[in-house]
């Protein structure tokens, strides 16, 4: 903890680090009702879940950057060619649609 005793803020950051008042009564009754064998599953669940919404997030990272910065990048320096506008006024234009498109894309229909 002497880390993070420079940094600005820090006596959140270790308040949240070493407060564990929250998980002892959690674990306790995880241990009171299923045993030693449900608090090995609790954890299990835990990590399992903090693994999907990992991949979740870096799964919709390369999402952003391939399906809507690169195509917007070049869609509006191809636009800047043959257009009378400037590259940074196509720019957020050309992102928004295909921003759209994405949300379009993962909203559509259920797929069989």
């Amino acid at each position: 903890m002497a880390i993070l005793a420079n940094i600005p803020g820090s006596e959140m950051v270790q308040s949240l680090a070493t407060n564990q008042d929250l998980l002892i009564p959690i674990k306790q009754i995880i241990l009171d009702n299923f045993g030693q064998n449900g608090l090995y599953a609790a954890y299990l669940l835990a990590i399992a879940l903090v693994i999907l919404i990992l991949h979740k997030l870096v799964k919709l990272g390369f999402q952003l950057i391939f399906m809507v910065v690169l195509p917007a990048v070049i869609s509006a320096f191809v636009l800047d060619i043959f257009m009378p506008y400037d590259f940074f006024y196509l720019l957020p234009v050309t992102t928004a649609l295909f921003t759209l498109g994405l949300v379009l894309r993962n909203v559509g229909p259920a797929k069989g």
